[in-house]
């Protein structure tokens, strides 16, 4: 490729692997320079070697710095969908206590005080005569059933008959009465929030 300058001093040659430049006076005065093309016959010739230039590494990418990240104030929506921290774990204590009762007919049952209500206890009522078909009236002892404390180290044990009993007489006993339902889940609620369930 012939290039045709005014003087040599203005060229500027970029060399990657190494050349030579040719620089050719032709009769007439005209100036060419050419890349590893040595001049043509009848021009003056000029040699200069250009070694390879030296590249430079390329420039590091310089990340920008972060960005400060400012928070958003809260709204109706993202107050919802925020997700709600775990409630603490709640401490569990000993379970409530316990009264082993046996009524007057000889029934043993778990009860929650150890002074249960008296009951009405129907009496044989006789005529004047001293039979039963002539009784006018009816009559009634009052008695009370007797409780003990179950001790300390059977509580958790007990807790748990109670809860399968309630459980048993909530759905076998002949009919779904909410009375009986409500006492399986408060058994069962009690057990579960003790430190028998550990």
């Amino acid at each position: 490729m012939l290039l045709l300058l005014a003087a040599w001093p203005s060229a500027v040659v970029v060399a990657q692997d190494g050349m030579t430049i040719y620089r050719c006076v032709d009769a007439a005065g005209a100036v060419t320079l050419q890349n590893d093309v040595p001049c043509p016959q009848g021009s003056t010739q000029t040699l200069r070697k250009v070694g390879a230039l030296p590249t430079l590494p390329a420039p590091q990418v310089v990340a920008p710095p972060p960005r400060a990240v400012v928070p958003k104030p809260a709204t109706a929506a993202t107050a919802v969908a925020s997700p709600v921290p775990p409630a603490p774990p709640t401490k569990r204590g000993p379970p409530p206590p316990l009264f082993q009762c046996r009524t007057w007919d000889g029934r043993d049952y778990l009860g929650d005080t150890e002074t249960p209500p008296a009951a009405c206890v129907q009496m044989e009522t006789v005529g004047i005569d001293g039979s039963s078909t002539l009784a006018a009236g009816q009559a009634c002892e009052m008695r009370r059933d007797a409780c003990i404390p179950v001790p300390a180290e059977q509580l958790c044990a007990a807790w748990k008959k109670r809860m399968d009993e309630a459980e048993f007489r909530w759905k076998f006993g002949g009919s779904r009465n909410d009375d009986r339902k409500a006492e399986f889940e408060r058994a069962t609620r009690v057990y579960r929030d003790s430190t028998c369930a550990g």
